[in-house]
């Protein structure tokens, strides 16, 4: 879709800049793909990548997860050990979830974009680090900025280059392209042959608008090659909310003359554009379902 190949674009630009980049969209859209794709059209693609969900680590351990601690820095710290920063030196650091940093940790971080070093829990001097902060968030930072529960500078330093990956309903034909890509991925470790999609199954998901987006898709496919008996996915195999919602679509898009004179009905050019228009919105842009209908 001319969405994503706007995407594919950006991402190219920004893999030439060192700066921080902040990634935005729907839960399930595929962010860590998108800042995957950066590290490796970068200069640092022979670097490591390192991902990290913020909102996974137990407050009492993310300072030193991320900075690394001296051996007998606290009680059960037998050992020095290095923080996600120095491991993912000369490469990229992938935060995702960074809405959900404490913050105390984001002033900190902040301190690292702007200074490029580190202090491990219980030492006494700073270690430089050379790593790219790639960040995502599924949440409006902005208004996590007005309630409190982010920092405004780091806010500012991070949507320098910002990147919003579209939800899959707004994707068009992609819709298709990706069933069929998951569907193959999934046949080929469940050992099974080619699989095919459908033509009612097709319309059933062209019709849905999948608030889960791509990992709600790939769900469903995963579900429907597990549920296939024969070579051809039909809407019984797919999950019941994806089913209900195509039964519940009216048959048709018709516009109600009601009983108003006929000197004030429309023309027939006037319904058909506005026919064409209501088809348009219901399959959410998708031309090759729209020519269908």
């Amino acid at each position: 879709s001319s969405a994503m190949d706007r995407l594919r674009q950006e991402i190219r630009q920004v893999a030439r800049s060192e700066a921080a980049v902040l990634i935005n969209g729907e839960s399930g859209t595929g962010k860590e793909l998108v800042a995957r794709a950066i590290h490796r059209e970068s200069d640092r693609r022979d670097g490591p990548f390192i991902p990290v969900n913020c909102a996974g680590i137990p407050p009492e351990l993310i300072e030193s997860e991320f900075f690394g601690h001296e051996a007998g820095a606290f009680t059960g710290a037998r050992q020095a050990r290095k923080g996600l920063f120095a491991e993912a030196s000369g490469g990229t650091l992938l935060l995702d979830e960074i809405g959900e940093m404490p913050l105390a940790l984001q002033a900190k971080l902040l301190r690292v974009l702007q200074e490029g070093r580190v202090k491990p829990v219980g030492a006494e001097r700073e270690e430089p680090v050379d790593v790219r902060i790639v960040a995502a968030t599924h949440v409006d930072l902005m208004e996590a900025v007005r309630q409190g529960d982010f920092r405004e500078d780091l806010y500012y330093r991070l949507e320098t280059l910002m990147l919003t990956v579209p939800p899959l309903r707004e994707r068009g034909d992609d819709v298709e392209l990706l069933a069929m890509h998951f569907l193959r991925q999934s046949a080929d470790r469940h050992k099974r042959g080619f699989l095919r999609l459908g033509e009612s199954t097709l319309n059933t998901l062209t019709d849905y608008p999948f608030p889960g987006n791509v990992r709600e898709l790939a769900s469903a496919m995963e579900r429907a090659v597990t549920f296939c008996d024969g070579d051809v996915v039909q809407p019984e195999h797919l999950p019941a909310r994806i089913r209900k919602r195509q039964a519940s679509l009216p048959g048709r898009a018709a516009d109600d003359l009601g009983e108003e004179p006929t000197a004030s009905w429309p023309t027939l050019e006037t319904l058909q554009k506005r026919y064409v228009s209501q088809v348009m919105e219901r399959v959410q842009g998708n031309k090759r379902r729209a020519a269908q209908i």
